[in-house]
């Protein structure tokens, strides 16, 4: 009981907090509940996994596991309490001392040992999952508690040194009904005069000690897909119907000019352990490459790539230009029936950020101008709209920017739009947003500091959350700042 007020009274303390602050956990659990906002909300740790597109945040029961410049944090959602999972006294949870340090490849430096590579972590059966890289390229699968210690492998999943062989990418990874879905890919000696050309292994593995790799199927891809030392490469991983569907495409190599556009969709029947190419495509065409009439699909990687939960995949792809830029359309695609079809057309700009919850898609509209404007867009799958959120200007940033109209009259400075905000992930509850310094403007999303606007893609500014249920009934709605930094 004394636990119980203790936890309850440092609670109510972090809440006159924000993001910077040096805060310290409890080793044996995270901060119990005091309040919970979605008495309705049931945790699916299947549905949690953003099986129709890979998440950058891990979903748990009470709330969301996400890094934030290199230290990992916890936002609890019943206690409302945002913090790093450290426990040292007096840690400035900034570096690699920081109890909560996570760090990923570096392709500058061709670092390859890492900690969590691609900063993609896992939570399923109330643990933490990330992939561990050593000096040596050996990748190993390690299991934390969700404190992120008690730190345990299980399993090496490959090893460059002495097998040639690599996990691919991170981010396209899935955790199904207790296996851990990824992809390796082998490059031999002859890999550079064979056009690039690798063998891309589909693999699963229990999420347990001493489980054996199963290799579902293999099919050979273009590794200059992925040649930018963890960055994405074109790979996704999807479940949908117990169909585990695996992706694999692009129109941007980074070596060869030769077949610039490539895609390889698999299905592995779960029920069946049968393994089926569905589709595949090698040509220098990019247009209309996935249908009549479907347009340029420059944005068409993995990465980019949602799915629905019938099998039917969405992508961006462009038109003919009308005025001055190409107009963004959203592409629905079903690979086994070979049918495909706009069903949305955007009305502004520009699209960013495509983002699915099996149901509806969501992602950014903007416009570019002194009068820039963005909005997030939730629409069903047949391209109707069901929700449309405008992002507002602090008005301290436009006082600041009246003032320089006023004092230039000439400037036809830009303001920052919403497309490099980060849609981290979406559940039920919340749908969770990060924002870089280059766009430190917006209402909710901005540092201590919003005059200090740099060009760093990777200082986050500012956190916040927008209510999923009260976004998509049109309610009056805001972002809610779980996070701010001091610059």
């Amino acid at each position: 009981m004394k636990k119980k007020i203790c936890l309850i009274f440092i609670s109510i303390i972090l809440l006159t907090f924000v993001g910077c602050n040096q805060y310290q956990v409890d080793n044996d659990t995270i901060i119990e509940n005091i309040n919970n906002p979605f008495p309705d909300y049931k945790y699916n740790q299947e549905t949690a996994q953003s099986p129709y597109g890979q998440s950058s945040m891990a979903i748990s029961e009470m709330g969301y596991y996400y890094i934030i410049d290199d230290i990992l944090y916890f936002y609890n959602i019943n206690s409302d309490v945002n913090m790093p999972l450290c426990s040292k006294g007096n840690c400035k949870h900034k570096d690699k001392d920081c109890d909560a340090y996570v760090n990923s490849i570096n392709a500058q430096t061709a670092n390859f040992s890492c900690n969590c590579m691609e900063k993609k972590l896992f939570y399923y059966n109330n643990h933490l999952y990330c992939i561990e890289i050593t000096a040596d390229r050996d990748y190993y699968l390690y299991q934390y508690n969700t404190m992120f210690s008690d730190k345990k492998c299980i399993a090496r999943l490959a090893s460059v040194k002495e097998e040639q062989s690599m996990v691919t990418n991170a981010r396209a990874c899935l955790i199904s009904n207790g296996y851990f879905y990824f992809y390796t890919s082998t490059m031999d000696e002859q890999y550079a005069q064979k056009g690039f050309i690798a063998d891309f292994q589909c693999n699963r593995i229990r999420l347990e000690e001493n489980a054996v790799i199963e290799q579902l199927g293999e099919f050979e891809f273009p590794g200059d897909y992925a040649m930018k030392a963890g960055d994405s490469n074109g790979l996704a991983i999807f479940c949908s119907d117990e169909n585990i569907y695996f992706y694999a495409g692009g129109t941007d190599r980074f070596y060869s000019k030769e077949n610039m556009v490539q895609y390889r969709v698999a299905k592995f029947d779960v029920k069946s352990n049968r393994f089926d190419m569905i589709w595949t495509y090698t040509g220098d065409e990019k247009n209309d490459v996935l249908g009549k009439d479907t347009g340029i699909a420059s944005r068409s990687g993995g990465e980019s790539v949602k799915m629905d939960s019938h099998g039917n995949f969405y992508m961006f792809t462009s038109s003919e230009k009308a005025k001055d830029f190409d107009v963004d359309m959203i592409i629905k695609v079903n690979f086994e029936n070979d049918t495909s079809s706009v069903i949305y057309k955007t009305q502004k700009e520009q699209m960013y950020a495509l983002q699915s919850d099996g149901e509806k898609l969501y992602f950014f509209e903007t416009t570019s101008s002194t009068d820039s404007k963005s909005w997030l867009i939730a629409i069903h799958m047949d391209g109707t709209v069901q929700s449309s959120f405008e992002f507002q200007y602090d008005e301290e940033y436009l006082s600041h920017m009246e003032r320089i109209y006023k004092e230039v009259p000439d400037s036809n400075a830009e303001r920052p739009n919403a497309s490099n905000i980060i849609i981290c992930g979406i559940d039920d509850r919340f749908i969770l947003l990060k924002c870089p310094e280059i766009s430190n403007v917006f209402k909710g999303l901005i540092s201590s500091n919003i005059y200090k606007i740099s060009e760093s893609m990777d200082k986050i500014a500012g956190v916040g959350v927008i209510n999923k249920s009260e976004y998509l009934k049109n309610e009056e709605t805001s972002i809610k700042q779980i996070y701010q930094c001091v610059l």
